[in-house]
């Protein structure tokens, strides 16, 4: 499994490098996961990204725990990627919230993390499927699916106890421990 992990960050930086066309490349540079463990302050993610968004660097991954795989590897799209530039705090703790905590399964209640949408989830379930059509492209470039594997992807939202009912969606392709956040939805 560690080496179709490999493959897939592997993957996603190839495919950035062509829709860019050509990076120039800076040999100090050297590409990485963002982990809790080594990642407590966002100052270097967020200047990441900002390479990234400006052709410069390949696409920000994160790497976090999972109750399924030994890893769950995540990506944003596009327009959240923007967003950790233009107004940080609005996804700045959901971010810390999914490499903190990492992947859980269904939610219990009163905990944080990466969760598993339910059908009571009604609200939330209509934005991901919104959200999941604005973003094909991203979708099938960072979870190594085709269009007829969509159905099957797992629709999952972060749960960091934001007063106001909003979360960060995403799909999440349980068969690679591969995940990318789309935007916000609200109950």
């Amino acid at each position: 499994m560690g080496d179709n992990k490999q493959r897939y960050i592997q993957r996603v930086y190839n495919t950035e490098l062509q829709r860019v066309e050509e990076i120039p490349t800076d040999s100090r540079i050297k590409e990485r996961y963002y982990t809790a463990e080594w990642d407590t302050d966002i100052a270097a993610f967020l200047e990441h990204v900002a390479q990234y968004l400006n052709g410069e660097r390949a696409l920000p991954v994160g790497k976090t725990s999972s109750t399924t795989e030994d890893f769950m590897y995540f990506t944003f799209s596009d327009v959240l990627y923007r967003l950790f530039l233009d107004d940080v705090q609005k996804i700045k703790k959901p971010y810390e919230t999914a490499l903190k905590y990492g992947f859980r399964g269904y939610s219990r209640g009163g905990r944080n993390g990466v969760f598993l949408l339910r059908r009571q989830d009604g609200g939330l379930l209509s934005d991901v499927e919104r959200l999941v059509t604005m973003h094909a492209s991203e979708i099938l470039q960072d979870l190594d699916c085709g269009m007829e594997d969509f159905p099957l992807l797992s629709r999952v939202k972060i749960v960091c106890h934001e007063p106001g009912g909003s979360r960060v969606l995403g799909v999440m392709n349980q068969a690679n421990g591969r995940t990318i956040f789309l935007g916000f939805g609200q109950y």
